[in-house]
């Protein structure tokens, strides 16, 4: 094992099958765990490239930091399961995701429309969210650290162990970081905080929309030129197809002050959601008054052949909830399972066995069979009230309700008020039930507490 070159037969308890990749400071293999029998992938490290105090102080913050991004638990980060020492050199033990990472996809010509861009590059946000509460900076985020899963969803690797300063281990002055997703505070060497993960997080979203990187160069010294003093193309030529609200959200992501980005990781994910609706929002209404075209809401579900039976409002909102485990593909898999399916129980279990993980699984069926229970109520008990009436509820208050849940749903919010309202017993109960639409938890909790 003198360079790492031959495959171990085990690395602590763990049998090593495989050599998924390596690097200058180490190798990541595929094992098997036999005590709990899953796959794993091992992080082995290269502390033996360091001697003495340095690669005491190296263990030191290594150990530290795998034990802070072992405390990043989301559905979007690579989860890690242990750290310990081989011969002398620290491994990590890392969930062992099927997939593969967005520059393979970059590479094998992979172009992502909009929509779908915006779906990989809110699952980064929000990982990074979770780590940016717990204080916990990734300082490389870059295609390479992003794993691409079937159906749109994404898993975030190396977080917090990319926080380690390996400074000793290279030349005079080098940084930590892959240079062309670099913040410019990472290059000029100045305190670095959740706003240069922003700022990647921006250059690979830039990347997606283009297929380019914003900031490119023959060398480290051009690509930090770029970064540091130019802009990128516009993407109105780079990639026409960007809504207005994204390129205005990209354009805040990449500033070069760190104070001119956004606040939090969670802030660029809602304006991105919010740019996307935006954008449905303009196609249904059209830019030109003075031309009428039927038109369906762009937010409203299409209905498929065969799906006319259930509800449509309802599908929807089912395949909102299947789309947070299985991604973009939720829709396709929603309109096939309404053909086949006899009834909305029978349509959500069929869904369910898409979901991989079981825990996930049971969320998806907790929540869609609740909605199922309350669509039976609502139309056992639905009254003749025209659509968008309710004596029990004062007309200014229907209208202040209204005016809040579009502003969490979008267009989509008039349809969803009017299959609603008439089985309302209040204002609050009103509102209640619209909530049950509302994804985000901060969107919906503003929602309940109303204006």
């Amino acid at each position: 094992m003198d360079q790492m070159s031959d495959l171990p037969a085990r690395i602590g308890r763990y049998v090593v099958e495989a050599v998924l990749g390596r690097g200058a400071m180490g190798v990541i293999y595929k094992a098997h765990d036999p005590d709990i029998d899953r796959p794993v992938a091992i992080k082995l490290v290269r502390a033996d490239l360091l001697g003495g105090r340095d690669r005491d102080e190296y263990l030191v913050r290594f150990r530290h930091e795998a034990q802070a991004a072992g405390r990043c638990m989301h559905p979007n980060i690579v989860a890690i399961y242990d750290f310990a020492l081989h011969e002398g050199n620290p491994f990590l033990a890392m969930e062992y995701v099927h997939g593969i990472s967005l520059s393979e996809a970059l590479a094998r010509g992979t172009r992502f429309q909009p929509a779908d861009a915006v779906y990989v590059i809110r699952q980064v946000l929000e990982a990074l969210a979770c780590a940016h509460g717990l204080g916990i900076v990734h300082r490389d985020i870059k295609p390479a650290n992003v794993l691409l899963l079937p159906g749109g969803r994404i898993k975030v690797t190396d977080f917090g162990i990319s926080r380690i300063d390996t400074s000793h281990l290279t030349q005079s002055g080098a940084v930590i970081g892959t240079p062309s997703y670099m913040s410019p505070e990472q290059f000029r060497g100045d305190v670095v905080d959740f706003r240069s993960d922003i700022f990647s997080a921006g250059t690979v979203l830039y990347e997606l929309l283009s297929g380019e990187r914003p900031f490119a160069g023959r060398n480290f010294t051009e690509v930090m030129h770029q970064i540091l003093q130019g802009e990128p193309r516009d993407l109105r030529e780079a990639a026409p197809a960007t809504p207005a609200g994204v390129r205005a959200a990209l354009a805040r992501a990449l500033a070069k002050r760190p104070a001119e980005r956004f606040a939090s990781a969670q802030e660029m994910a809602d304006a991105l959601r919010d740019a996307m609706r935006g954008d449905a929002a303009l196609a249904a209404t059209g830019s030109d008054r003075t031309i009428v075209v039927p038109h369906r809401d762009p937010d409203a579900p299409a209905v498929e052949p065969g799906t006319a039976r259930f509800d449509p409002v309802l599908l929807d909102t089912i395949e909102r909830r299947l789309a947070r485990h299985v991604g973009p593909i939720a829709k396709r898999l929603v309109a096939s399972a309404a053909r086949k399916s006899d009834s909305l129980e029978s349509l959500c279990e069929t869904l369910a066995r898409s979901i991989e993980e079981p825990k996930e699984r049971s969320v998806f069926l907790g929540e869609t069979m609740g909605m199922v229970r309350t669509q039976a109520g609502v139309t056992m008990t639905r009254t003749a009230f025209a659509p968008g009436a309710n004596p029990a509820i004062a007309a200014d208050q229907v209208e202040r309700i209204q005016r809040d849940f579009a502003r969490c749903m979008g267009p989509i919010a008039k349809v969803l008020m009017k299959r609603t309202i008439g089985s309302a017993r209040s204002a609050q109960d009103l509102r209640e039930k619209l909530a049950a639409h509302i994804e985000n938890a901060a969107d919906r909790a503003v929602f309940l507490k109303g204006h």
